[in-house]
């Protein structure tokens, strides 16, 4: 559709996106992760610039707002992060540098609202939980790899807590 342009310095009408055609599309992590779909694009009223999207995963889990920070591309087919969201490293196994399982993340720590993280709380089947700093942390996929160096120190049940 042709359009008469009305602007100052703003770029051309067919080098912007329709934010209408960007809601329902995915959204992925920078690994290619599908995360969800956008369900509301959400803009700054006093600048009027795109802040962030909402995030609609499945009828279990809470909508997830991402910042416009954490955006690598933007297109009228989805939209690709610049990051591996840290919250969705919860129920993910846990192993050594060797391949020993230590457990599952039970919960994610993470400095403020950003996707920092400033710990993990792991879980064994019979210890009680235990934190890995991130700096201990080696590698996150499907699983998440420990450093050689870090030594988990777990407590069993049958072990009295200090």
């Amino acid at each position: 559709m042709d359009a008469h342009h009305v602007t100052r310095k703003e770029i051309s009408l067919d080098k912007t996106i329709n934010i209408k055609q960007i809601v329902r599309k995915s959204v992925l992590s920078k690994g290619g992760t599908i995360i969800g779909k956008v369900s509301e694009v959400r803009i700054n009223p006093k600048n009027l610039e795109l802040e962030g999207v909402l995030i609609k995963r499945d009828i279990f889990r809470k909508p997830l707002y991402i910042g416009k920070g954490y955006f690598s591309h933007l297109s009228h087919d989805a939209i690709i992060l610049n990051i591996e969201v840290s919250l969705l490293i919860k129920g993910k196994q846990v192993l050594t540098d060797d391949g020993k399982i230590l457990g599952k993340v039970v919960q994610v720590l993470r400095k403020g609202n950003s996707n920092e993280l400033q710990g993990l709380i792991v879980r064994s089947l019979f210890s009680k939980r235990f934190t890995i700093p991130p700096s201990a942390v080696k590698y996150i996929g499907k699983t998440i790899i420990l450093k050689k160096s870090h030594n988990a120190n777990k407590k069993y049940f049958w072990q009295r807590s200090e």
